[in-house]
């Protein structure tokens, strides 16, 4: 089958790839739609050459899993590769506890953006436990993660706080007249709970807003630099916890990856939450559309059609 796979150069190139080797509980997906997120550039520039790549997948079951979990044949769906990747290709195998199928209403391209970005905002916001009423910090909250997580910390009855890099980009958030948007040097804490998905000084910077006993949720992976603790951190704000969060752990127990899709998918179908798809392009052009994430030149997501 066709693939897009990594290069030396932290791009992807076309390839023939194998069929994916499937455990029982994996179905065999014909691909119509995926996304380029942020975890797929760093899928390209951190793993070896000719690795699989593409994290969200949107397509048609062609073959049920072996132990007779997840959707049938001829269904719709979308779900999550997980670290296994390879939504980028003619087929996908996806673990039952990560695929769903997808609402008649709900369109390819929006379906796409959700799984990854989805999975990962919710992960941020339940490290912050009860949030009705919660003073909630989402750094990044331009991005495909960000944008999802100040949605649902709303839903979730927080009052949210997006940080933003610049003031120009505050208009990028306008359409949420219920969101309060700050850059770094503006944000005025406490907060109950600081979703970070920036690392680097913003992490830092974060910290120092964090409320006592509050907690501080990193999925950072946007920057390289690393984080400092600012001075007196730990006598100034006793109790608060700072706890790495990604969006693969846990999901696979008692449903809950299940149910967080089909969260999303619902919320997505009845417009409550947007992730803000901006564009499609042919996975044909794959490679420019990396280059372009990794240079901050993409606003919003961009879904590709695989054929």
């Amino acid at each position: 089958m066709r693939a897009l796979i990594t290069t030396k150069d932290g791009s992807v190139e076309f390839a023939e790839a194998p069929e994916p080797r499937r455990t029982n509980s994996e179905l065999l997906v014909r691909v119509s739609a995926s996304t380029v997120a942020r975890g797929d550039l760093n899928t390209a520039r951190l793993s070896p050459p000719g690795s699989p790549i593409g994290l969200d997948v949107v397509g048609t079951v062609v073959e049920p899993a072996v132990d007779g979990s997840g959707p049938k044949v001829g269904t719709r769906v979308m779900g999550y590769t997980s670290t296994r990747a390879g939504g980028w290709a003619e087929r996908a195998a996806l673990d039952s506890s990560l695929v769903v199928p997808v609402p008649e209403a709900l369109a390819d391209n929006v379906a796409a953006a959700l799984p990854n970005s989805g999975l990962a905002a919710l992960a941020g916001l339940e490290a912050g436990g009860f949030l009705l009423g919660a003073r909630v910090l989402v750094t990044g909250a331009t991005g495909g993660v960000g944008r999802l997580a100040v949605q649902l910390a709303h839903l979730a009855g927080a009052n949210v706080t997006g940080l933003v890099s610049s003031r120009q980009r505050h208009e990028l958030l306008r359409d949420f007249d219920w969101l309060t948007t700050a850059t770094a040097d503006e944000a005025e804490g406490p907060f109950d709970l600081v979703v970070d998905l920036v690392g680097g000084d913003v992490l830092s910077r974060a910290m120092s807003l964090v409320a006592e006993d509050g907690v501080l949720a990193s999925l950072a992976q946007t920057v390289p630099e690393t984080a400092s603790v600012p001075s007196f951190w730990f006598a100034m704000h006793p109790g608060a916890r700072l706890v790495s969060v990604t969006n693969t752990r846990g999901q696979r127990e008692a449903g809950r990856g299940v149910r967080r899709l089909e969260l999303l998918a619902q919320l997505a179908e009845t417009g409550r939450i947007d992730p803000h798809v901006t564009g499609a392009a042919s996975w044909e052009e794959a490679a420019d559309l990396l280059a372009a994430l990794g240079a901050r030149e993409l606003e919003g997501r961009t879904t590709l059609r695989i054929s």
